[in-house]
């Protein structure tokens, strides 16, 4: 089999993309740390842990893993295609592949990637001849999630992400004359979520975070989410408070619908001059498909005849909200 021929079929299998760290033990003792990209990770066994990766035997990491007993394991978001590619040594400006970067060191010596997706902290428990890998099966010691979001990608030799297939069928809320459905309330951060868990302990609470799509607050709308998320009886929301840009939109909710999982998210956006219908089209394919919308235009809130029209053109189902609802095959 020609190995050229081999790898472009092999590259047809999408995978999640990993930070391999490991020690090596210097003059004197001294430690210091080794990295490199891989692709080659799998789960083995939950119980016990144990997971595998398998290493090139040319690389210098192989050989330090075996030596060294240990390794960490740093899983890349979507936006951390530039460590993956500097690991890869993609980039040899970078004399020192850990410059810049925040890291964390484990018990075993490891560095660990602070705002990875997840870690794994391993101990060799078995290492096997893979042809020209080698198979190292590490018992996990520890393992986090530091931060939650889409995981990078590698497929066909290319740096992705997962696509953005649209919902079956989404639904809408009609607000005319309420800024909020009846059980709604706005909130501004984690302060708020005390409040929030009160008020939900006498009943159903929809708690939209306000000024979700303000680039300034992302941070801080993404952690009042993941706040919301663990309270009992709140259904999550993000409310557009100015004018919003696809690309922030964008960012947020493909975020946002990751941490709120498995509960949905329902958003409330605005009609701005045509910008609500593609705004909402994101939302839709960033995996949102609760919207809030109103019959009047003129209020500025997104319009229900409109958003109907997107899905229908889209091929997405969307009920009629309202039991007379005027559908747009049918207005003159």
């Amino acid at each position: 089999m020609d190995s050229t021929h081999l790898r472009s079929v092999l590259g047809q299998w999408p995978s999640g993309v990993a930070v391999v760290t490991t020690i090596a033990i210097g003059p004197g003792g001294v430690a210091r740390p080794h990295g490199m990209t891989a692709s080659s990770f799998s789960a083995v066994s939950l119980d016990p842990p144990l997971v595998s990766v398998c290493l090139g035997n040319h690389l210098p990491s192989r050989a330090l893993v075996e030596s060294s007993g240990v390794f960490t394991i740093s899983f890349l978001g979507k936006d951390q295609a530039h460590v993956g590619r500097r690991f890869a040594g993609m980039h040899p400006e970078f004399a020192d592949r850990f410059t810049g970067l925040d890291w964390e060191r484990g018990p075993t010596g490891c560095l660990r990637l602070a705002d990875a997706t997840a870690w794994l902290e391993c101990s060799v428990e078995h290492a096997y001849p893979g042809g020209d890998h080698t198979i190292f099966v590490g018992r996990v010691l520890d393992a986090a999630i530091p931060r939650i979001t889409s995981p990078l990608l590698f497929h066909s030799r290319n740096w992705g992400q997962l696509a953005d297939p649209l919902p079956d069928e989404i639904s809408m809320t009609v607000l005319d004359g309420h800024p909020l459905p009846e059980q709604g309330v706005l909130v501004r951060d984690t302060e708020d979520v005390a409040r929030i868990a009160r008020m939900a302990a006498d009943g159903a609470v929809i708690a939209y975070v306000d000024d979700a799509f303000t680039p300034a607050r992302e941070e801080t709308v993404l952690a009042t989410l993941g706040a919301l998320c663990s309270v009992p009886g709140v259904e999550l929301g993000c409310a557009e408070t100015g004018p919003a840009s696809p690309l922030q939109v964008r960012r947020v909710l493909q975020d946002a619908v990751v941490r709120v999982r498995p509960a949905p998210l329902r958003v409330r956006l605005l009609a701005h001059h045509g910008l609500g219908l593609v705004n909402a089209l994101v939302a839709m394919k960033s995996g949102v498909s609760r919207f809030d919308t109103v019959l009047d235009a003129t209020s500025g809130g997104l319009p229900a005849h409109d958003l109907l029209l997107l899905a229908r053109q889209l091929g997405v189902a969307c009920p009629a909200p309202l039991p007379d609802f005027d559908p747009p095959s049918t207005r003159e």
